[in-house]
């Protein structure tokens, strides 16, 4: 499949928006399945503390098949650090085009001043892991029984993933 790799635009909220229903629809246990507004979305667009990458397909340029994103503080202190996201269409997952954008977006972050990247990730995640070890991702940390699993009754950890980009 060819992608375009691109910053985010104001044309990609309603597509964004539409993968962000099916991960909650999904029952996906992540920070964008807790979005409420489109507007909140839209917000992502030029801004400087939402550093938003898309993966577009060629065939279907309204279709964002690939989310990064990256957040950071804008203070002098914490403007270096940006805590990354992603989220990946159903129909291309496991196709590795959320490294791809990684890569990709890690380079233009970096473009931005972002001197380190982290990764939060819960340890049932593999597809995550697997694609944050691909990306060189140093494991620096666990927040132990982070939280139960209704379904299962099993505790999740927190691992904590980071890779200097300077």
């Amino acid at each position: 499949m060819n992608c375009i790799f691109r910053r985010m635009e104001a044309q990609d909220v309603e597509s964004i928006w539409t993968l962000f229903q099916g991960i909650k629809e999904e029952k996906i246990d992540m920070s964008f399945a807790q979005i409420r507004k489109k507007e909140e979305i839209s917000a992502y667009v030029n801004n400087p503390s939402e550093l938003t990458y898309v993966a577009i397909s060629e065939e279907d340029p309204e279709k964002v098949l690939c989310l990064v994103k990256g957040r950071r503080e804008m203070t002098d202190e914490k403007r270096h650090a940006a805590f990354l996201s992603a989220a990946t269409h159903p129909e291309v997952r496991g196709q590795g085009l959320v490294s791809e954008l990684t890569d990709f977006a890690i380079n233009e972050m970096k473009n931005e001043g972002v001197t380190i990247a982290r990764i939060y990730v819960y340890s049932d995640n593999i597809a995550s892991i697997n694609a944050i070890r691909k990306l060189n991702f140093t494991h620096a940390g666990t927040v132990l029984r982070h939280h139960r699993d209704a379904s299962t009754g099993n505790y999740i950890d927190d691992l904590i993933f980071h890779k200097i980009l300077d």
